[in-house]
């Protein structure tokens, strides 16, 4: 009589306890399962953005290894508008644009004649320590002045090297009849013979001249400009406004730079 009743109210509490689940998950919030991977395959592009909105950690952007060189000639160009629009209204110069994003310690080299009696670097729109710059009479490249740039380009990731000469140079004025040429005067003698046959000023002839000196001296160089990690611009400086005349072929300031 005993065990019989225990084992009614074993069955009874065991019934309960089924209705008791039953109606509890009848009543429960609806929680939708976790997407599967061939579902998500086929998401809508517009939902998936929507998804990312409430997603608990920010996305990670990476800094552009190199500074294009275009985009660095773009750099130095505005400043030096920026510069001479200053000059003109005779306003302190504006302070340094913020370096653009994939600079390395370098932003641009400048092989400038070293008759110029200028802060390059103000003209550019930079900070002094943001560009490496060798002066020499002319600007005539040496050997020395090879190495040094070839050094400092490659290691230092530099993507724009300026080759800066100016019109008002004592160094291109001719000698007098009865002094012995030196270096700088046979080179000079030179420039002036190529910039008769071209028929240009010798200014100009000369920043060319040495832009092809430099290329053609050097294969490291050369492959740069062929990989589009380096553009070597010539220029000349006015230095009454403070403004520079580019002197490049035009093909040389492309987007893609060109075969040759």
């Amino acid at each position: 009589m005993g065990t019989e009743l225990r084992s009614r109210r074993a069955v009874g509490l065991l019934v309960g306890g089924l209705c008791l689940t039953h109606a509890f998950a009848q009543h429960a919030p609806h929680t939708p399962a976790a997407p599967s991977a061939a579902s998500t395959s086929h998401q809508d592009p517009k939902s998936a953005a929507e998804q990312k909105r409430g997603a608990s950690t920010a996305p990670t952007h990476a800094p552009n290894p190199t500074l294009p060189p275009l985009l660095a000639f773009q750099h130095i160009q505005n400043g030096n508008a920026a510069a001479v629009q200053a000059l003109a209204h005779r306003h302190d110069l504006p302070r340094p644009l913020p370096r653009p994003a994939g600079a390395g310690r370098y932003l641009c080299a400048v092989l400038v004649c070293c008759d110029v009696d200028v802060s390059m670097h103000e003209l550019l729109g930079l900070r002094r320590e943001d560009v490496f710059v060798v002066s020499a009479p002319g600007p005539f490249a040496t050997a020395e002045t090879l190495a040094a740039l070839e050094r400092t380009l490659l290691a230092e990731r530099v993507p724009l090297l300026l080759v800066v000469g100016h019109a008002d140079c004592r160094w291109l004025q001719p000698r007098k009849p009865d002094t012995v040429a030196d270096a700088i005067d046979r080179r000079v003698d030179t420039a002036r013979e190529q910039a008769a046959r071209n028929q240009q000023p010798l200014p100009k002839t000369i920043v060319q001249l040495q832009r092809e000196l430099l290329l053609a001296s050097s294969e490291a160089l050369q492959q740069a400009v062929r990989e589009d990690t380096l553009r070597v611009f010539p220029a000349e400086l006015d230095t009454r406004r403070g403004a520079l005349l580019w002197h490049h072929q035009r093909a040389d300031a492309m987007p893609l730079a060109p075969v040759k």
